[in-house]
């Protein structure tokens, strides 16, 4: 009995920490089919940034707005980033929709009461949660952003010496930051 419930967890065990080791298979933290485009630059997150927006600076520059981010994140082609930045897109569009729920309730209700400032306040608190949770979304997908430029890169090379015109060949590695 005991021989067997000792077999029993331990299979279930082996069995546990192979499935938790297994990788899936659109992760791309540990390869890529495309090396990184060379001319793209980290992404830095500005001083009195916070959950309500966020200023970032891209090759020392100020950019305006996160939608600025878009040619970067598309450029590194992770499926993490993009789809940060898509849900970052689409809960940004939303909250700003919720702001037509207080117009849409003026034009068709005549009657101003209680309710419209319910409905007014409800407006308020789901723009700005949601503002929240786009902002967290896209500076998830900064951060991913910055872990994938720090990869190191291998490379080899193959150049002819100007003296001689034979091939020398070099090998190299490399990281950012």
């Amino acid at each position: 009995m005991r021989t067997t419930l000792l077999i029993v967890l331990l299979s279930l065990g082996c069995f546990l920490s192979g499935q938790a080791q297994s990788r899936r298979s659109d992760d791309t933290s540990h390869y890529r089919n495309e090396p990184i485009p060379d001319h793209l630059r980290p992404i830095e997150r500005g001083y009195g940034s916070s959950a309500f927006g966020s200023v970032y600076y891209y090759g020392g520059k100020r950019l305006s707005s996160p939608y600025s981010l878009e040619i970067p994140f598309f450029e590194i082609n992770d499926p993490i980033v993009t789809h940060h930045f898509k849900s970052f897109r689409t809960l940004t569009s939303i909250s700003r929709l919720t702001s037509v729920a207080t117009l849409v309730y003026i034009i068709f209700d005549r009657q101003r009461g209680g309710v419209y400032w319910t409905v007014y306040g409800g407006s308020i608190v789901a723009s700005v949660a949601l503002a929240m949770v786009a902002n967290g979304h896209v500076n998830k997908a900064v951060t991913r952003y910055n872990e994938l430029l720090r990869q190191p890169r291998v490379g080899l090379s193959v150049a002819p010496v100007p003296l001689t015109g034979q091939a020398a060949i070099g090998a190299g590695v490399s990281w950012k930051f």
